[in-house]
């Protein structure tokens, strides 16, 4: 059998790409070596924003809504963002991703998992993978395996050795705390001394996730130094679940008939809702552009590929201010956390963020 797409990765944007197109009428085959439910290494927080970006309802996997963030400065202060609508919603990614999958299928889509992805064949029409449970076809192929892709491993491989993509590794380490009274434990962010980085406490229904992050290569990340910062803000330093991996950023890719490959933006940075924006996008503006023009399937493409890029374009003035602010606060901690802390500064920006507004709207007039 054909597929009109398959779909690498059924993460957040694998099985929302997935089910949109489904539920399209598009036969859709979504791949991933994981078994479900999984743990993976994700708090498992979500903005409104995020939540907004679901074709259907998740809020009965939100643990816990947070409207309150506890900020430590690398001096040991700290200060509290308050506001009246969620800054954060909080879940568990292993039923999440779960209940993700289980609509995909539902809406009439095919799982399969495979250990590996071995190669991958284009050809005029259509493209070919061949992984470990045998080879499968479809017209065009979507890489939704994330950071460290298989299929974007596999594309710069085989067409772009010419401009070979550069991945930036950031690192993080996460656990699970159990503590008596989770509901009483504040969202919390402590930033290092001397380091680009934090800690973070997500409270949830039953327990707590912490977790240490650096954008550089640290023995600040550790599974030593996570315990005793578990210790030092609840009480305890026994750790659960314990995960973990260097994480690339990117972008998303589409592999159609040869020399149409797809995107990398490097200023894009994890996250479930750019993750989001770059699947409808796929949806509206690839697919249909790819499969319904009148012009042919190779003028299709081009045209689709354009308002794929237009569309995306959109979205760069956001990850670009993203993507200095955050290398201003790692470069100067200290300085940027004593402006935030001016409840003027932090209430703007978190009344912004609350109500779903792109960074761009709240840092320009």
């Amino acid at each position: 059998m054909t597929y009109d797409v398959i779909i690498a990765g059924a993460g957040p944007a694998g099985t929302a790409a997935g089910f949109d197109l489904v539920s399209a009428g598009y036969a859709v085959l979504l791949l991933d070596r994981q078994r479900f439910p999984r743990k993976k290494a994700c708090a498992g927080g979500l903005t409104s924003k995020a939540v907004a970006q679901y074709a259907y309802d998740i809020s009965g996997l939100i643990e816990r809504s947070c409207h309150e963030m506890v900020i430590h400065r690398p001096d040991g202060t700290s200060f509290v963002i308050r506001e009246r609508r969620p800054l954060c919603h909080m879940t568990r990614r292993a039923d999440l991703d779960q209940y993700c999958l289980n609509r995909f299928r539902s809406a009439g889509g095919q799982f399969r998992n495979v250990d590996r992805i071995r190669s991958m064949v284009q050809h005029d029409d259509s493209v070919t993978i061949h992984t470990s449970r045998g080879a499968f076809s479809a017209r065009y192929l979507m890489g939704a395996d994330g950071a460290n892709s298989r299929i974007r491993a596999l594309l710069n491989h085989k067409t772009l050795q010419t401009r070979p993509y550069c991945i930036h590794k950031i690192f993080g380490l996460e656990a699970d705390v159990r503590v008596s009274r989770p509901e009483q434990v504040s969202m919390t962010l402590a930033f290092f001394q001397n380091q680009p980085g934090y800690y973070w406490i997500f409270p949830k229904k039953t327990h707590v996730n912490v977790g240490i992050f650096s954008r550089a290569r640290t023995p600040m990340v550790s599974e030593k130094n996570l315990a005793a910062f578990a210790g030092r803000y609840l009480g305890t330093e026994h750790l659960s679940h314990v995960t973990g991996y260097p994480i690339g950023t990117g972008g998303g890719w589409l592999c159609g008939s040869p020399g149409r490959v797809g995107f990398f933006w490097p200023e894009t940075r994890p996250g479930l809702l750019n993750q989001f924006r770059r699947r409808h996008l796929f949806c509206r503006d690839i697919w249909p552009g790819c499969s319904n023009s009148c012009h042919g399937r190779v003028d299709g493409e081009k045209r689709a590929v354009s308002v794929y890029a237009r569309s995306l374009s959109r979205m760069r003035l956001d990850l670009t201010l993203s993507r200095y602010a955050a290398a201003v606060l790692y470069r100067w901690p200290g300085l940027c956390l004593n402006i935030a802390a001016i409840p003027a500064v932090h209430q703007h920006f978190a009344k912004g963020y609350a109500a779903g507004r792109p960074l761009s709207r709240m840092f320009l007039p």
